[in-house]
């Protein structure tokens, strides 16, 4: 039997229950009488548009988006929509947060992929606008449905899909990193720039330290190309097609140092990493620097001297942790990753950090704090990676001078970020050190111990809840 629910015999139906003949209706609705009677008496009926389902939901008493389902369907069973039509219709979509039909409109699309570039732009003209995490469907329409697989718009839907799936799970950063990494060369290059910049900046979190290296070295090698050939260099230039950068260009000239630098003193290429150190200490000579560069000038020769001091201290020169320490005092926006430098440096060269602890633990946990109440958690993931580092560092500190509370205690603090943000490399040594060290805990320890490893059973979705023993639940 066909189905006769549809958007005419339901809106009549709705009449008749409320007493409108079609000219009151028309008054009550403000649409049209001529309009409405083609909706309604036409043969075949007029499918109406959406600011008139919208107008008729309204004057039925109804929410706007009542019968959007029904509209869908009819839009695909009488023809292929009209892509004015479907824009429009997806565009309500989105001002509603009706996400579930989108992705049925664009299901339903996908058996014609002649529309692939109405969807890209109309996800672009809507980007524009300030919406975000709602465009990732037409964006994934876009990666299936394009024919031209290194084609522009190809890369930049594979770019903002990488850039909208950001979150503070670095397993997913990464696994979003390496599905995009392959198109970033057919990007164009303001957004080549902003792209190369984020991947170098999830290795880093991930200490992938390789990964860091190659695309520091491709971020200054494009910055310094786009330099010297003066592609929008000023202000008015910046929005130029083909240079639509998130930050200005001298950010992604210095941090291909700062990023090459950091990652050689990770794995130990100190005297390497103080070369590169040297290559954004003063970059006022750069040309085209606003208010803005000229702040951006002045960070990166403020994260040199720090870097300077860092790497010279992680040598194992302790004369440099007086200066260090004067200048966290100095600067309290450093004292988390400096503090980390410090534990790193202390565990590699066995320096006796407790005065330094003792002064800045205080200000370090009320930050963390700060940050939590603000945030309702870390928003950052960069903040979330260093609470997560730090902890794990001050607890090697402690373990190694058999001050078992104090390490274990701060084990627990690290692991518990290290699940919260299914860092999986972190996890497994925080686990392993707990199993090594587990004789020293207190029962309390003990037990906050388990209850994470629950959670990260239940993180792995390994069904064992009806088979842990009593004594461990």
């Amino acid at each position: 039997m066909q189905n006769t629910l549809n958007i005419r015999s339901i809106v009549e139906q709705e009449l008749q229950q409320k007493g409108y003949n079609l000219s009151r209706f028309s008054q009550v609705s403000g649409m049209n009488r001529g309009t409405l009677s083609l909706i309604l008496n036409g043969n075949p009926s007029k499918l109406p548009s959406i600011p008139q389902l919208d107008k008729i939901a309204e004057a039925l008493g109804y929410e706007q988006g009542w019968l959007y389902e029904l509209y869908l369907e009819e839009c695909f069973d009488r023809e292929v929509p009209h892509w004015r039509r479907l824009k429009n219709f997806l565009y309500r979509c989105i001002q509603l947060d009706k996400e579930e039909l989108i992705d049925k409109a664009l299901h339903r699309l996908m058996e014609d992929c002649s529309q692939t570039a109405a969807v890209f732009d109309a996800a672009e003209e809507w980007y524009e606008e300030g919406h975000r995490q709602i465009l990732l469907p037409f964006y994934r329409y876009v990666t299936v449905n394009e024919k031209y697989r290194h084609a522009e718009r190809l890369a930049v839907s594979h770019y903002r899909i990488f850039r909208l799936s950001q979150s503070e799970n670095f397993e997913n950063n990464l696994r979003a990193a390496i599905t995009f990494e392959p198109y970033r060369h057919e990007l164009p290059v303001g957004f080549r720039l902003d792209g190369l910049l984020k991947l170098a900046n999830i290795y880093y979190n991930q200490h992938i330290w390789e990964k860091v290296e190659l695309y520091a070295d491709e971020l200054r090698e494009l910055a310094t190309e786009v330099y010297e050939n003066k592609i929008s260099l000023h202000e008015d230039q910046d929005r130029e097609k083909g240079l639509e950068t998130e930050r200005h260009l001298v950010v992604y000239f210095g941090q291909g140092y700062v990023l090459k630098g950091n990652a050689l003193a990770n794995v130990k290429k100190y005297d390497e990493a103080l070369t590169y150190i040297s290559g954004y200490q003063n970059l006022y000579w750069f040309n085209g620097l606003d208010e803005i560069g000229q702040k951006e000038v002045l960070k990166l020769s403020h994260f040199s001297e720090a870097n300077f001091l860092a790497v010279n201290l992680l040598k194992g020169n302790q004369s440099y942790l007086t200066r260090y320490t004067e200048f966290l005092r100095s600067n309290p926006n450093e004292l988390l990753p400096g503090l980390m430098v410090i534990m790193d440096a202390a565990n590699q060269h066995h320096f006796l950090v407790d005065h330094i602890l003792d002064e800045f633990m205080i200000p370090i946990e009320k930050m963390k704090d700060e940050l939590q109440y603000q945030n309702g958690y870390y928003q950052s993931t960069s903040s979330i990676e260093r609470y997560e580092d730090l902890y794990r560092k001050l607890s090697v500190y402690f373990l190694k001078y058999q001050r078992y509370n104090e390490g274990i205690e701060n084990l627990l603090k690290g692991l518990s970020i290290s699940l919260r943000v299914n860092n999986k490399s972190n996890l497994l040594a925080y686990l392993a050190m707990g199993e090594v060290f587990r004789n020293y805990a207190t029962n309390s320890q003990i037990n906050r111990f388990e209850f994470i490893m629950r959670e990260v059973l239940k993180l792995e979705e390994v069904q064992l809840s009806n088979f842990i023993p009593d004594n461990v639940k």
